[in-house]
Formats: structure tokens, C-alpha cells, sequence
């Protein structure tokens, strides 16, 4: 008898401490004050994902063939626009001549370059007289004066004038601009005396008849229609 209450007891005493009451009802109010402290506050903000490694891949990738490209251009679009300089030499334009201004007793002032190897020659008159200096009342001289320049002198007529610098292979115009008035002449080296002695024929001794004033300001104003 004794033994067997001996058994009763060690079989009381292996029961789980799970069992009571007591204990389940502890174990249910721990358990929910854990989640409800784990549970995130809904005035908390949302951290957005932490961005994708792939992207910044890519963008590497097109930057990379974007610089290959750069460093191996095709030649076809090369050819008449190089990022390198296709002069490498700039000797012809450091040395190039150097302009020299001389004004003469009266005031004219005189500029010059020159260049020994060239064969021709650019001989001109400046003029301060554009339409910077004009009135109302004198608006459009410049431009007038010019178209009316090359009609005639005293001692050349238009026709003269024109198969003279026709023969010797030369270039005569002249333009107006807001500051000033220009005729120049392009002609060979040596043919430089003719025309400087033809523009200051021009401009000292042409001719302004009646019917060339009237026949040129027709033209002027159809130019300033178109």
C-alpha cells in the first residue's frame, strides 16, 4: 500500500504547471499586451522601399556607352566637323600682318597692311557717314549717295568706268552701314595706282545728273519694297 501511494504521488508531480487556470489566464493577458505593444502606431510614417539596385546599373551602363562612343567616334561624322583641331599649327595666323594707322596733314587717316607673298590687293575709302549721322530730313542720303557714286564722273563715263576695272580683272562696290559709307576696290598688285586714282575720281568728280537722280530713286525704292 505504501508503494502504490508512492506512485501517486510522482505521477501528481509530473503533471504540467500548464494546466491551471490560473497560469493559462496570465499567459493570455501577456500575450496580448505583447502585440499590442508591437503593433506599429498608424501616425507613424511609411518608409518607402529602398530602391532598386538595377536602376543605377542601367544608368551606368548608358553612361559608359555614351563615353565609348565619345572616345570612338564614327569617322563619317568627322569629316568636315573634328573635336580636335584640324590646324595644329598656328604660325600663318600669329604672323599675321599687323595693321598700321598714319594720318596725313589734312586728317585722313590711312590704314595699311601688308602682306608681301599676297598678289592682289584690297584698296578702299571709309566713309563716317552712315545712317547713324542722318536726320529726318536726310534720311537715306548715305544710301543714296552710294547708288549715285558709280554713274559717271567728269572725265569717266559709266560705260569707261565699268570696262576699266573689267580689263584689269578687278572688283569695285561699295556698301552703307549704320556708321559709315564704303567703296573699295579689289584689284592685282600692281594695277593698286589705277584704282586708287579711280576711286577718288568717283567720290571727288562724279557726275549727278537729273535723269540719273530720278532713274536711281526708283530703284532705291523698289529695294526698299522688297
Amino acid at each position: 500500500m505504501a508503494s502504490k501511494a508512492m506512485l501517486n504521488l510522482a505521477r501528481r508531480s509530473r503533471k504540467p504547471l500548464l494546466s491551471s487556470p490560473w497560469i493559462l489566464q496570465s499567459d493570455r493577458l501577456s500575450s496580448r499586451y505583447s502585440t499590442a505593444v508591437a503593433a506599429p502606431s498608424p501616425a507613424a510614417p511609411i518608409c518607402p522601399p529602398a530602391p532598386n539596385v538595377m536602376i543605377y546599373d542601367r544608368l551606368a551602363e548608358e553612361v559608359k556607352s555614351k563615353l565609348r562612343r565619345l572616345e570612338n567616334p564614327d569617322p563619317r561624322f568627322l569629316k568636315y566637323a573634328s573635336p580636335e583641331p584640324v590646324l595644329a599649327d598656328h604660325t600663318k595666323i600669329l604672323s599675321a600682318p599687323e595693321t598700321r594707322v598714319t594720318t596725313l596733314p589734312n586728317g585722313l587717316r590711312i590704314a595699311t597692311e601688308s602682306n608681301l607673298a599676297a598678289k592682289t590687293a584690297t584698296v578702299g575709302v571709309w566713309i563716317d557717314a552712315g545712317s547713324r549721322f542722318e536726320t529726318d530730313e536726310t534720311n537715306g542720303t548715305a544710301h543714296f549717295l552710294e547708288h549715285m557714286i558709280f554713274k559717271g564722273t567728269e572725265k569717266r563715263s559709266v560705260r569707261a568706268l565699268e570696262e576699266e576695272i573689267e580689263n584689269m580683272g578687278g572688283h569695285l562696290n561699295a556698301y552703307t552701314s549704320r556708321e559709315q559709307t564704303t567703296y573699295y576696290a579689289k584689284v592685282l598688285n600692281e594695277d593698286v595706282p589705277v584704282a586708287l586714282d579711280i576711286l577718288a575720281d568717283i567720290l571727288q568728280n562724279s557726275c549727278f545728273s537729273e535723269d540719273r537722280i530720278n532713274r536711281e530713286r526708283d530703284v532705291i525704292l523698289r529695294e526698299m519694297e522688297e
